[in-house]
């Protein structure tokens, strides 16, 4: 799955139920996590839906975390949580289409009774009210916490939804497996027609995955050329085409069973025994 680069989801500051999410907080939580120990999904409006096929299944999970001081304004100075992110295709589908960007964390501020803050949870929203200053006044003023079914643990609680920029690290294609691809059929092919006879077994198996690959290969050029745009010389791409061309229209000419027949059988003496069919 794709991994996103490092971006912030939450600030030192007001929760959404009228406690703070303390810099020692923040600091706690990244020096502790751990994804072996309790991992961290990512889910939207911190509802966990028990069906795979819900809107609100799990879209992926928290694989890194880290505290680092805000520098620039109007946040300088602040503890700011950093995370990265490990995305089903629907989280990149989403970001891509610009829904859910603001982000929220579950923090337990005891976890497990180590006295110490844990990351439980992070969801994405697209009404940052819901989970922000509108909430945290409402959740104030009630007895009963209208977030209260959404916690792992009532301990638990929420931060204010910040905006954030999920970005995706590039996806490296495959280096050369085009002309690899290509060399290991050609030396498969290779020598002379004696050769192809006594091999004939494993030059039909190259043949079928020629056929099979084609596609394959077809798409690993295509990501070769992507990976070496504006770097490599678009001739040496063009000489590997024309070289799988001709290999291609080669192979079509070739008569796989014209070097399969098994030779006549002799005598003791050397002689052909096609005399005594005669008799």
């Amino acid at each position: 799955m794709p991994k996103s680069k490092p971006f912030r989801v939450a600030v030192e500051g007001a929760t959404c139920d009228g406690r703070t999410l303390e810099r020692q907080h923040i600091v706690q939580m990244a020096q502790r996590f751990n994804p072996a120990v309790y991992g961290a999904r990512v889910n939207l409006e911190h509802l966990r839906g028990y069906s795979p096929n819900s809107d609100f299944r799990a879209y992926g999970d928290v694989i890194a975390v880290k505290a680092e001081e805000i520098t620039e304004e109007p946040l300088k100075g602040k503890m700011g949580l950093y995370v990265q992110v490990d995305a089903t295709d629907d989280l990149v589908a989403l970001k891509k289409n610009r829904q859910k960007i603001y982000h929220s964390i579950e923090v337990h501020p005891s976890f497990a009774d180590t006295g110490e803050a844990y990351l439980m949870g992070l969801a994405c929203t697209d009404s940052p009210a819901s989970l922000g200053t509108e909430m945290m006044e409402f959740c104030s003023k009630n007895t009963v916490n209208p977030l209260a079914s959404r916690k792992h643990d009532p301990a638990c609680f929420f931060t204010a939804a910040v905006e954030s920029t999920m970005e995706f690290e590039d996806e490296q294609p495959p280096q050369d497996e085009g002309k690899n691809f290509f060399a290991r059929v050609k030396a498969l092919l290779g020598g002379t027609q004696q050769q192809f006879s006594q091999q004939n077994s494993e030059n039909r198996e190259a043949i079928e995955a020629i056929a099979e690959s084609q596609g394959k290969l077809l798409d690993s050029t295509t990501q070769l050329s992507a990976a070496v745009k504006g770097k490599a010389d678009a001739t040496e791409l063009e000489s590997l085409r024309k070289d799988f061309k001709a290999l291609e229209e080669k192979l079509k000419g070739q008569d796989a069973d014209q070097y399969s027949q098994r030779p006549p059988a002799t005598g003791g003496d050397g002689q052909s025994t096609q005399h005594l069919a005669d008799c």
